[in-house]
């Protein structure tokens, strides 16, 4: 007996959904090369994270007070962590750390002790065909940075959209960064950091390289633009599932060099951390 025409049709689309990656997909190419040094970059052997982390020098005293983090989770009077994202939509999908020494009566933070970003991999094959080869995919979210200038007091920005845009491009294997931070509420500083075309390790999900960070001081005719380095990580997976992608993305960023204003120079350094998500992701 002849199958019913209904009956083709369904058990033809089950074969699709149940393809498992996509028969036939050539094999992902073995992904670029990502060099930065300025950071220290590894998986993490508690839980599998992709981390990069600052390489901040620090006295004998900071660094028994990383010590204490690292083994309880907390620190001596006048270091805390400066980052908290339970509740967050980003809680359980990466581990954001900015250890600061800090003012113990106005809270202000001093100067910074670490940055570490620990991102969850990224997962692009399945029985061995890649998950995603092709597209763009674009990221939001927040972005933290720490300015000093001439060497003075260590100035904090912020902005909650400060993840204006990431553009990862699969074709190509590149991404493109858009970070900015404001002067408002409690940011003391402006920033804009932009990296075009920075290589992107389509296994692995690490991706940075040289970036230009603008500075601009409100309490001063001070600005200019000094060069940068940015690591950054892709974690989840590119396949659209239940009406998202399940990709979120975080990292750290530097920068030192001269900026003018006045007809004088002025030495600065920056220091930054940044996280966001697929903007199609449910919260």
């Amino acid at each position: 007996m002849k199958p019913h025409l209904p009956f083709l049709i369904l058990l033809t689309f089950a074969l699709q959904a149940c393809g498992g990656g996509g028969g036939g997909k050539a094999p992902l190419p073995p992904g670029k090369e990502i060099d930065t040094p300025e950071f220290e970059t590894y998986r993490t052997d508690h839980n599998g994270r992709n981390r990069v982390r600052s390489r901040i020098a620090v006295s004998g005293a900071d660094k028994d007070a990383l010590t204490a983090f690292d083994t309880t989770g907390s620190g001596p009077a006048g270091y805390l962590s400066l980052i908290d994202l339970q509740g967050t939509p980003y809680d359980g999908k990466m581990t954001i750390e900015v250890i600061g020494a800090v003012d113990e009566g106005s809270g202000k933070t001093n100067r910074l002790l670490r940055l570490t970003a620990d991102q969850t991999t990224f997962v692009n094959e399945r029985n061995g065909a890649p998950i995603a080869a092709k597209g763009q995919y674009h990221f939001r979210g927040v972005n933290y940075a720490w300015v000093t200038i001439d060497n003075g007091p260590l100035l904090s920005g912020y902005h909650a959209q400060g993840l204006e845009n990431l553009v990862i491009d699969f074709d190509n294997e590149t991404a493109s960064v858009n970070l900015r931070t404001e002067v408002a509420g409690s940011s003391e500083v402006e920033i804009t950091l932009e990296g075009n075309d920075l290589p992107f390790n389509i296994r692995s999900g690490a991706w940075g390289g040289d970036v230009t960070i603008q500075i601009r001081d409100p309490n001063s005719p001070l600005e200019g633009s000094i060069d940068g380095v940015l690591r950054g990580n892709i974690g989840g997976s590119p396949e659209y599932a239940n009406g998202q992608h399940d990709m979120t993305t975080s990292g750290i960023y530097t920068g030192s060099g001269i900026i003018t204003g006045d007809g004088t120079d002025h030495p600065v350094s920056v220091d930054g951390i940044f996280f966001g998500r697929d903007p199609n992701a449910v919260p």
